[in-house]
């Protein structure tokens, strides 16, 4: 399947579980599914993995697919699902003392570097203590540039609107938590 085939007929080939299709949507899909757990966990490893699980899903869970969005929207919906579920088995809520700890400390000013990584992990951090919906909205916004409308198609929202208050109320919460003040 290297040439360019229709949605229709990579889904049909896929329920019928033709491996060069499956071939064929890995390749197209890898990395924007890798980027999208990125966005989420932060973790190249873990994002790996969950990469893995969700060509998986695809395999098991073909059946269930209803063709009522695009593949890429249901593979897009299954990456942060499973990206969510793995920060929740993990444990890594707990942000907001890590974040206090990390803020209360005194950076060496020659370790510009260092301080860069503390101030990137800390924005991580606070993405992760984010809910839910905010983080998701969030993560697809900043992370993989997408649209509000392509938001809101992947996170099953009625509106814009709705996208474009969750990306709002995220910068804000993330601006209190790490103490960033509005300029």
């Amino acid at each position: 399947m290297t040439q360019k085939y229709s949605e229709e007929e990579i889904i049909k080939a896929l329920k019928n579980r033709d491996s060069e299709a499956f071939r064929y949507v890995y390749q197209k899909y890898y990395a924007k599914i890798k980027s999208v757990s990125y966005g989420v966990v932060h973790n190249n490893e873990d994002a790996e993995d969950i990469v893995q699980e969700v060509f998986i899903d695809l395999y098991d869970s073909l059946s269930r697919f209803k063709e009522q969005s695009s593949l890429s929207t249901w593979l897009y919906r299954i990456a942060l699902n499973k990206s969510y579920n793995f920060l929740r088995s993990k444990k890594i809520r707990d942000i907001f003392t890590r974040l206090e700890e990390r803020l209360s400390q005194h950076p060496d000013h020659n370790e510009d570097e260092d301080e860069k990584n503390r101030q990137l992990t800390d924005l991580h951090r606070a993405i992760e203590a984010l809910p839910e919906r905010q983080a998701k909205a969030f993560s697809l916004f900043f992370y993989e540039k997408m649209s509000q409308k392509e938001i809101a198609e992947i996170m099953q929202l009625n509106s814009i609107t709705t996208v474009e208050q969750l990306i709002f109320r995220a910068k804000q919460n993330i601006r209190k938590m790490m103490k960033i003040n509005e300029d």
